[in-house]
């Protein structure tokens, strides 16, 4: 039985509510007020030093961000892509731009940690990413760095969503085939 799930872009322009931080100094959530509902914003990795901690609450943001349903959890997990400060905002609205299924979207894993990378996991992302681009897939395909896959001696390893498929000692070379193989129709 497969898990689809259904992606979908969003744009809020509303009001910064406050940030969620762990682990001391880590934005892990964004909390946006809209009209009169409060919606909270994973951070990604990439995303989170861009942020201006020193932003107080009140000021107005837009953010832009893919929204996913969790079937487990039984709620839209909202996760930022952009996030541009307002100084004169539009009226505060929550728009849904596009609705995918997650057949058409798809990301890439692409292990991070030092075995990993020193094996040529930096050469295989850097082509990863190019190739997407070339191919104009960046719409359907997004590329995420993650920990460890556990496969250290036969890396770099990658992981392609949402199909599962696992890829050990990957050459860069590799990299045109592989794209092919999962997003080409």
């Amino acid at each position: 039985m497969s898990k689809t799930t259904t992606l979908s872009q969003f744009r809020l322009i509303g009001q910064l509510e406050s940030f969620v931080i762990k682990k001391g100094d880590k934005i892990k959530y964004l909390r946006m007020k809209v009209e009169d509902k409060e919606y909270w914003l994973k951070i990604p990795k990439k995303l989170r030093s861009e942020i201006d901690l020193n932003l107080i609450p009140g000021t107005w943001l837009e953010v832009m961000g893919n929204r996913e349903f969790k079937k487990k959890k039984g709620f839209f997990e909202l996760e930022a892509s952009t996030l541009k400060l307002l100084p004169n905002p539009d009226t505060p609205r929550a728009v849904i731009v596009s609705e995918t299924e997650s057949s058409s979207v798809g990301k890439i894993l692409v292990c991070q940690k030092s075995s990993c990378w020193k094996r040529g996991g930096q050469s295989v992302c850097q082509q990863l990413e190019q190739q997407v681009e070339q191919q104009g897939l960046g719409d359907r395909v997004k590329i995420k760095l993650t920990g460890c896959l556990k496969q250290c001696k036969k890396g770099p390893n990658v992981v392609v969503m949402p199909h599962k498929a696992r890829y050990c000692q990957v050459k860069p070379r590799e990299v045109e085939d592989l794209l092919t193989k999962h997003f080409t129709p």
